[in-house]
């Protein structure tokens, strides 16, 4: 889960990872690097406050898989 202010052009900055899991699979660091590219749509309801918290969710691959 990343959290990030949301700036008037709608781009978000000052990302922090809130929560991350599975833990140690840098996932964390994952999100933080695809939300630095994400525009929030004008009016979205998740904006509280200036401030927009994302949740993503990462499928591992499982052995074997390619």
């Amino acid at each position: 889960m990343v959290a990030c202010k949301v700036l008037p052009s709608n781009r978000l900055r000052n990302c922090h990872l809130v929560s991350e899991a599975p833990l140690n699979a840098n996932v964390g660091s994952f999100a933080l690097q695809l939300v630095r590219n994400f525009h929030v749509p004008p009016g979205d309801p998740r904006v509280k406050n200036g401030q927009i918290t994302i949740h993503l969710q990462f499928k591992m691959p499982e052995a074997g898989d390619q």
